[in-house]
């Protein structure tokens, strides 16, 4: 509804000599922060459609004129001006504690009127609050033009008393003038689109005389006895205790909210796995807060992390606010998805990077069950992205971890995030922030944090030391480090990384380093967990499953957060009209950081990507491994038995189910579990939910796993006993082998009637997003320097040998000697032709330069567009990628089996395939790979793919392009993390493949 500002006022004047937006300690007459409470007090929403101006400068002596916009919203997605993306580097100079005078600046009006029914309260000595919940990055407020305060902090709560400036009946005019670029922005360096607004609601406040300002309750829980225990403290506005009741009717309970513990019987504990809530309620006579109280006591206690008495284990994801049109602007419907997807795939923690997130998603982690790291609004990446900067080095700005200028605002924001969200049984831990180097200021944060609030630990990643913090921390550990981190024994080169890492950030180590066998520093008697690991760009990340099998080996590593949740994509259109997801460079931006902004589990419009299904299995909490006879299930709940999961098994490839006797099995316990007898190709097993668990509905699969029998699954693709057909030589040099048609340079051309195109050994993939140019060990680069992209064959001889046509070729590269000698055999009987490859690279092809691919690959110019296949499934799988597929007959369009990732790269390839079946109006093909290899059926070529930038300006060529892999090199996590594990590395070696073809009629 759109309420524009009175028309008889004017906007305020500029004044050049007030730059509030550059002011330390920032934001001005503030209130200090509370907790974000329901309440029965009466309360004026003011989002809806304001008057809106732009301008260039931060006073406002250049807006132009009067428009509309939508509150919440960001105004560079409304029309003004254009979002921009970097990862690490400030996109203004730095020149602490200033910003340029060119400052995209928004100008917001809109009429305010205290509503009737409020005036006997503020008579009466009620007060009037204006909330702004987000606002970035600065904003000066004014009512009738008169100042009413500066914020600080975009993603903290800000509160202001307007009672006085509202005094007067009538209507009255706000005026809120938003700056992008403040003091507030060196803080705030975070990994996401830099862009500006008031993106969260406004509301107005009437709080009531004697009402509850502010609440602090700790509700614990002692696993010894099973009772609990609840401490209630109700604040008036001057800071005093107020005379308050805290009710909780379910367990009778009824006392003072006056700071004394409250002992609540026995009671049923909240944890992620059983997120228990009690309805209370705290009451004075003038006002009624509601809330939701868990009962749980987080503790860390040695080496690990307890909540409610045992272990957990963090299977967690970091979650930004996105939305691929309003972007941080929260949608409630999003919050809803992201939820209901993480519980449904098997996520039982959220990190929420880096910033305190919407007050309704905490309410949401509570009532379904998902730890919380809640971290603040701080990041301060940009002031070591070089590191050859030092605390001392000339013309090296002052990192704000050390910058005693920005202590009392930094403990400021600290406070006002904890006070907020410190009533949620969700969060088990704070954070102080992220990448903002260390030193006495966020010492100074962290004691901050303690002050506010003792009841939970702290977490920050860049005390690398963990001399402060309660729980040790790092993102991107490789595999092996992880385990040193878990043996508690250091390598003398990893110390010395990590000192290296301490001076990356300008800290001095000291003599101490990062301590000794004889004398560790504090990290090594705390818990560990990644902060950040496994990176979801694009097609990845890989190696889940042997990460978290050191999760499940030592007991001080519990878990970690994959980076991250959603892609950032912003639905755009490119230069010729075509939907995209746009990232950085998309907007005309001259300084950006290109698509590292898409490295999420889910794509821009949360369509679950093929890395949130490998998540969902290798972060199960039923370990499940299926044999020829038996599967092994082990209880990974830390509170839960598996009564209320029921065990399915299948032995045919339609998975038809039946059920499976399953233990309730004990958490940490293991069983075998019988399955049919029966000399079977293949057996999968699942278990899925009895009844519905919050989101996550009845019947939903929580894991599932296949074994397959390689003898007999190859005989079940056997071709039927058949004399071979000789090859025959036409006079033009071309061959035909059964219903294979060779030309004469030995390449196929044709299966019948069916045309084939392009066919012929493959050694090269579209480069995924962890092989490209910005990642740790750019291979895409590598690859195409060498010509990998664009090989170049030769045929060395044809030959019949019996009743096989031998076809030898040599591939090779241009201006460098590598290659590889390439045997194609060819053998024909009535119903088809098999294929028998061998490819062997050069001897001396670089040990350190592993191959993309050996397979074979072939287009249709048919264009079949229906595919049915026998293999893993039903998503993508690499070789360290493709957890929870199983083994099945499976159909499919080939649109269904492509993946549409931000950035057009490899993806799609279907693991341990037996049989593949392509249909289409114009005939099709049937393909028998009794190894099972990888398939992959596009509509483009991999030339395609490589050459695109957006997902949404691939076009069919009208074809259907077949790629089968015998060998794939892994994906990894090397965008920011590690290289894929040596046993997923693809050397240069000699492979040996074998497929048969046949036509299919149409």
């Amino acid at each position: 509804m759109s309420t524009p500002a009175p028309q008889d006022a004017a906007v305020p004047p500029a004044d050049p000599a007030d730059r509030w937006w550059e002011e330390l300690p920032a934001g001005r007459n503030r209130l200090r922060g509370r907790a974000h409470l329901h309440s029965d007090a009466p309360a004026l929403s003011l989002d809806g459609t304001w008057e809106f101006r732009c301008g260039t400068r931060a006073d406002g002596s250049d807006l132009g004129a009067p428009g509309e916009i939508e509150v919440p919203g960001l105004w560079q997605l409304q029309g003004h001006g254009a979002p921009q993306y970097t990862n690490v580097v400030y996109p203004i100079p730095m020149d602490v504690p200033h910003v340029p005078d060119e400052n995209p600046t928004g100008h917001y009006s809109r009429a305010l009127a205290v509503p009737a029914d409020w005036a006997g309260q503020l008579a009466g000595g009620a007060r009037a609050l204006l909330r702004f919940q987000g606002v970035d990055s600065a904003a000066k407020v004014w009512i009738d033009g008169s100042e009413i305060g500066v914020t600080s902090g975009s993603r903290l709560t800000q509160e202001f008393d307007v009672t006085d400036a509202l005094s007067a009946p009538g209507e009255h005019r706000l005026d809120v003038r938003v700056v992008q670029w403040s003091v507030n922005t060196y803080l705030e360096d975070q990994d996401m689109w830099w862009a500006s607004g008031i993106f969260r609601s406004v509301d107005l406040l009437l709080r009531p005389d004697g009402g509850i300002h502010d609440l602090v309750t700790d509700a614990d829980f002692d696993p010894a006895t099973g009772r609990g225990t609840l401490t209630a403290t109700a604040y008036g506005a001057d800071g005093g205790i107020l005379p308050a009741t805290v009710r909780i009717d379910e367990l009778g309970l009824e006392a003072a909210a006056d700071g004394t513990e409250i002992a609540a019987g026995e009671v049923s504990p909240w944890s992620a796995e059983s997120p228990r809530l009690y309805r209370a309620t705290v009451s004075t006579g003038t006002e009624t807060v509601s809330l939701r109280i868990g009962f749980r006591r987080v503790e860390v206690d040695g080496e690990i992390f307890r909540v409610n008495g045992e272990r957990i284990v963090f299977r967690g994801v970091n979650r930004h606010e996105a939305d691929p049109v309003v972007g941080r602007t929260q949608h409630l419907e999003n919050q809803d998805r992201d939820v209901a997807l993480m519980k449904q795939h098997n996520l039982n923690a959220v990190r929420t990077s880096h910033y305190p997130p919407h007050q309704r998603f905490l309410d949401l982690c509570d009532e379904a069950g998902l730890y919380v790291i809640c971290e603040g609004d701080f990041e301060t990446h940009g002031f070591h992205v070089d590191s050859t900067w030092g605390e001392d080095a000339t013309g090296a700005p002052v990192r704000p971890a050390v910058d005693d200028r920005f202590r009392e605002t930094l403990c400021e924001r600290t406070e006002r995030f904890v006070l907020r969200d410190r009533h949620h049984a969700s969060i088990v831990m704070w954070s102080i922030g992220n990448e903002a180097s260390t030193g006495p200021v966020t010492e100074a944060m962290i004691d901050t944090v303690r002050a506010a609030d003792p009841t939970r630990p702290v977490i920050y990643e860049q005390d690398y030391r963990a001399e402060h913090v309660d729980v040790f921390s790092l993102m991107y550990p490789t595999h092996d480090e992880t385990e040193q981190i878990g043996r508690r024994a250091l390598t003398a080169e990893y110390r010395e990384k990590l000192v290296g890492m301490l001076h990356h950030l300008g800290v001095d180590p000291g003599e101490a380093g990062f301590g000794s066998d004889e004398a560790p520093m504090p990290a090594l008697s705390k818990p560990f967990l990644w902060i950040e690991y496994a990176h979801a760009m694009g097609n990845g990340a890989g190696a889940l499953k042997e990460y978290m099998d050191l999760v499940h080996r030592y007991p001080a590593l519990h878990g970690g957060f994959i980076w991250e949740w959603i892609d950032h994509g912003l639905a755009t259109t490119d230069a010729e009209g075509r939907e995209i997801y746009g990232y950085g460079g998309d907007f005309g931006e001259r300084l950006h950081d290109g698509n590292f902004v898409a490295d999420g589990l889910v794509l821009p419009d949360r369509t679950p990507s093929p890395a949130l299904l490998d998540a969902k299995h290798h972060y199960s909490p039923v370990g499940l491994e299926v044999g020829a006879r038996t599967a092994t299930l082990t209880n990974r709940y830390a509170f839960a038995d598996l009564s209320h999961l029921r065990a399915e098994v299948s032995t045919d490839l339609q998975q038809s189910w039946q059920e499976l006797d399953l233990p309730a099995l004990s958490p940490g316990a293991a069983a075998e579990v019988a399955l049919p007898e029966g000399e079977h190709a293949s057996v999968t097993v699942r278990l899925v939910t009895r009844a519905a668990e919050g989101p996550v509905p009845a019947g939903h699969e929580i894991v599932a796993a296949s074994h397959v029998d390689p003898a007999r699954l190859a005989a079940t693709v056997a071709p039927r006993a058949s004399a071979a057909i000789a090859p025959e030589r036409a006079a033009d040099g071309s061959w035909q082998v059964g219903p294979a048609r060779l030309d004469s340079l030995g390449r196929l051309h044709g299966l019948g009637a069916l045309e084939v195109e392009h066919a012929g050994v493959d050694l090269y993939r579209a480069p995924v997003d962890n092989e490209r140019a910005r990642t740790r060990y750019p291979l895409e680069a590598r690859w195409k320097r060498i010509g990998l992209d664009g090989p170049r064959r030769r045929l060395l001889d044809t030959a019949v040998e019996d009743d096989t046509l031998v076809v030898r070729s040599r591939i090779g590269l241009d201006g460098n000697a590598l290659g590889a000698d390439v045997t194609e055999r060819w053998r024909a009987d009535a119903d088809g032709v098999e294929l028998t490859v061998t490819v062997a690279p050069v001897e001396f092809w670089p040990e350190d330069l592993p191959l993309p691919r050996i397979g074979w690959t072939f287009a249709l110019p048919s264009a079949p567009d229906r595919v049915e296949y026998e293999g893993f499934g039903p998503h993508e799988a690499y070789p360290d990628t493709g957890g929870g597929t199983t083994f099945a007959r499976r159909t499919a369009t080939v649109r269904e089996l492509q993946v549409p990732y931000v950035f057009p790269q490899e993806n799609g390839n279907r693991a341990g395939v037996v049989r593949a079946a392509l249909r289409g109006a114009g005939g099709g093909l049937e393909l028998r790979c009794a190894d099972g290899l990888g398939f992959a059926a596009r509509p483009w070529s991999t030339a395609e793919l490589d050459a695109r930038a957006h997902d949404g300006a691939l076009r069919p060529d009208g074809r259907t392009w077949v790629t089968l892999s015998s060998a794939l090199h892994g994906v990894g996590s090397a965008a920011c993390g590690p290289l894929p594990l040596p046993q997923h590395v693809l050397s240069a070696r000699e492979e040996t493949f074998r497929l048969r073809l046949a036509q299919l009629e149409g």
